[in-house]
């Protein structure tokens, strides 16, 4: 097991097991974290597809993903309608670079394209949907639990780094039923445990915790 995987793999589970079970409740702080994640391994994952960078092998790799996530860890902090850009748009665009990936449908930059294109629409879609709890809800919950799986599998060598290239979605596929299983029910979990804490007056997130 590389160092590299190790915190890759603590961080999916620590951030992932807070934002699936309380991303709505601390949305704004759990927010800024999970877009710091997300940035991570998406920089990452372009220092492969566009620089020909080993994913999280070289010291611009890890580079291209902190500074990513760093970016997109602030701007979620600062500015609530960006926050909302960033919740749709990650979930996007890992659904659609996991789920081409997977299918074989593209390969290099061509994935990263089908992902933001996706991720531009769930982001674009969520926003006009005004934040529905339900929907911060379903979005924390299950890909919260998609990091956790993947951390879990990295740190017990069933799968390898590299393998997050495929997205925190595609990763799993690779792992047949069961990976799919275990995400799924962790997923329910989450979201069960999240509604049993929401109360009937709230219908969206809270602006007041953000700077303009």
């Amino acid at each position: 097991m590389s160092i590299e995987g190790i915190i890759v793999g603590l961080l999916a589970i620590g951030i992932g097991l807070a934002w699936a079970f309380y991303g709505l409740k601390l949305f704004t702080v759990l927010l800024p974290l999970w877009a710091f994640f997300f940035g991570l391994v998406a920089g990452a994952q372009w220092g492969v597809e566009i620089f020909g960078q080993g994913f999280f092998a070289t010291v611009l790799s890890w580079g291209i993903g902190l500074v990513f996530g760093l970016v997109l860890a602030a701007i979620a902090f600062f500015w609530y309608y960006a926050a909302i850009v960033i919740l749709g748009g990650a979930v996007g665009y890992a659904l659609g670079v996991g789920f081409f990936d997977w299918l074989g449908l593209g390969t290099g930059v061509i994935v990263v394209l089908i992902g933001l294109v996706v991720g531009a629409i769930f982001a674009i879609g969520t926003f006009m949907l005004g934040v529905p709890i339900l929907l911060v809800m379903v979005f924390s919950a299950f890909s919260g639990a998609a990091a956790v799986v993947n951390g879990i599998l990295i740190l017990f060598g069933t799968i390898k780094l590299e393998t997050l290239n495929q997205g925190i979605f595609g990763s799993l596929f690779t792992q047949g039923i069961v990976g799919t299983v275990v995400f799924l029910v962790l997923g329910a979990a989450a979201l069960f445990y999240q509604m049993r804490d929401v109360g009937e007056s709230i219908t969206s997130i809270d602006r007041s915790a953000y700077r303009y």
